[in-house]
């Protein structure tokens, strides 16, 4: 249990609390968890304005552009609040050896109604649906939800860390930001061979039913795909992209990191999308344009 307030971390890391509050802190928050007991940091001012409870920490000048909730305890640095935030997960929240490293592939093998085959890493507190096959050389980390009838396919890897760095300017090196969020696979969700699907930062990275995957295909952290998608092979969706329902990737196509892909859409081989899709539409290209198909 972690015997921790605001004002403990305003004197480890530094920062300044503008306020009387000082909360404890039970876990780290973030846009969809916000409560008494959390720590966030605010990357801009309007998120910043849309807290109303708990501790956070943001650069100095945006605090000094709002009007302060009197519920929320505001720790101010002139670095980066992203960095700051980094270092405080690293220390208390941060994922143990003992989910990254000890296998329970064993308990899992108990259940009779999923089929396991040999060489499976299985870390701690995951979840595992019936009707699912975990075929060889699969590692499945923890924090992960698989549902029922999934196929994971050879050498795949679910829930590992993705690159999520940011530059120490004490040190000048980069410093991990810590991913300790977790991955959801929905219901009839196929995961092709030597795919990654990367654990989310602090929330869920989730795969909805009916998803078939290809092989080679890398699913950033925070990444959400929608109902019915198929990700033919060797794609990447960078972090926090957003497929809608019954999306298609066709071989090699990107997407750029944060960006939003609506329902129906179609995306062609070898593509690079760099801005947001609406419902309905094909793009195609490096960078990807929609596709204006012309009445003859």
């Amino acid at each position: 249990m972690i015997n921790l307030n605001s004002n403990d971390i305003a004197i480890e890391f530094r920062l300044e609390n503008q306020s009387n509050l000082s909360y404890k802190i039970a876990q780290p928050g973030s846009k969809f968890v916000i409560n008494e007991e959390c720590i966030l940091w605010a990357k801009n001012i309007d998120f910043l304005q849309k807290i109303n409870i708990g501790t956070v920490i943001c650069r100095k000048s945006d605090f000094n552009a709002i009007i302060p909730n009197p519920k929320v305890s505001y720790l101010t640095t002139e670095q980066s609040p992203r960095l700051v935030f980094a270092k405080v997960l690293t220390k208390y929240f941060n994922i143990s050896a003992e989910e990254e490293i000890i296998n329970y592939v064993e308990e899992h093998r108990k259940n009779k109604s999923i089929q396991i085959a040999d060489y499976v890493f299985i870390g701690k507190d995951v979840e595992i649906g019936p009707g699912t096959i975990i075929h060889p050389g699969v590692a499945i980390y923890s924090r992960t939800k698989i549902g029922s009838n999934c196929v994971i396919n050879a050498n795949c890897s679910i829930a590992t860390e993705g690159l999520g760095l940011e530059m120490d300017p004490e040190t000048n090196l980069y410093f991990k930001f810590p991913q300790i969020g977790g991955v959801i696979l929905e219901d009839n969700v196929e995961i092709g061979p030597s795919s990654t699907v990367r654990r989310s930062a602090l929330d869920n990275t989730i795969i909805k039913s009916a998803c078939k995957i290809g092989a080679l295909v890398n699913i950033g952290h925070n990444c959400i795909i929608g109902n019915n998608c198929i990700l033919s092979g060797q794609n990447v969706t960078s972090g926090s992209s957003v497929l809608g329902e019954n999306v298609f990737m066709g071989v090699g196509s990107v997407i750029k990191q944060g960006v939003n892909v609506g329902n129906n859409v179609i995306i062609g081989l070898g593509a690079v999308v760099t801005k947001h899709i609406p419902d309905n539409e094909t793009w195609m290209g490096n960078p990807a344009k929609k596709l204006e198909i012309k009445n003859s």
